[in-house]
């Protein structure tokens, strides 16, 4: 990974998300028993600036970062799914005119969606996962390293409505992801919002935003955060293959890159 702790801090941040009508649900709905669905994503992210502690935008070495993640969930049982995805990386930067770059599987993730059930016309679900990290060859004792284990435990909500006579949905995943050591430990709140055009067309907006915290000595040094906001819009191709286009962007951060991502990806419903 890029020896930075900016450069550990960074990451896309992928989530599925409900599409609907047009294909399965997914994100807080539980997929239908023996029920596949994989997506592909593949996503490139670059970034010439960053915030420093205060919120203030600084230069930075080009950083560039290209990812292919798929994701992968299974109706297991009426109110249990189970999910994993994997996330091939290769990153890029400079340092005093010279490039550095690494590539290699950078993380593992595995766990289940758990539906508890429907209130007030919003659905919950509570999805706790096990992250491994793949990352090597950096010195920052603070970024995780290859073989560091992390656990995250989030609750999400969604809903249904209607808007000028569209169907739509909303999305809300808010997680803590807990990392030994002396790692900062993460919590994270994504919401995204999308609106079916028709049968085969549906735009999504995305709101991705994370904060770090730790305890006991270099507390200060160690804390980030990013939020993001991002555009996406999916097209059904078949019955059992979608596709989608995104792009995102930094708004505001501490101690995080000012990045820019634009991504592709194939989903296919088995």
């Amino acid at each position: 990974m890029v020896t930075s702790r900016i450069g550990a801090k960074f990451g896309v941040v992928f989530s599925v998300v409900a599409l609907w009508p047009c294909v399965t649900l997914a994100g807080a709905w539980p997929q239908p028993r023996n029920h596949l669905q994989v997506i592909v994503p593949f996503t490139v992210t670059t970034a010439s600036a960053e915030y420093d502690a205060e919120g203030k935008t600084q230069r930075r070495n080009r950083y560039t970062k290209r990812e292919l993640s798929p994701y992968a969930e299974y109706g297991f049982s009426k109110n249990i799914t189970l999910v994993s995805t994997f996330a091939l990386t290769q990153e890029r930067t400079s340092w005093l005119g010279t490039q550095i770059s690494q590539r290699g599987m950078s993380r593992v993730e595995t766990g289940a969606r758990f539906a508890l059930g429907k209130w007030d016309d919003t659905y919950y679900s509570f999805q706790p996962l096990l992250i491994w990290h793949g990352a090597m060859g950096t010195t920052d004792p603070f970024a995780s390293q290859r073989g560091d284990i992390d656990g995250e435990f989030g609750l999400t909500m969604g809903r249904h409505f209607k808007w000028l006579g569209f169907n739509g949905f909303s999305d809300n995943l808010i997680a803590i992801r807990v990392r030994p050591a002396n790692r900062p430990s993460e919590m994270k709140a994504n919401l995204t919002i999308g609106v079916s055009l028709n049968k085969d067309r549906q735009v999504m907006l995305k709101s991705e935003s994370y904060v770090t915290f730790t305890k006991g000595s270099g507390a200060a040094a160690s804390q980030s955060q990013s939020n993001k906001l991002g555009l996406s819009v999916v097209q059904r191709i078949d019955k059992t293959v979608t596709m989608e286009v995104n792009f995102s962007k930094s708004l505001t951060g501490r101690n995080a890159i000012k990045q820019t991502s634009t991504g592709f990806s194939l989903w296919y419903n088995f």
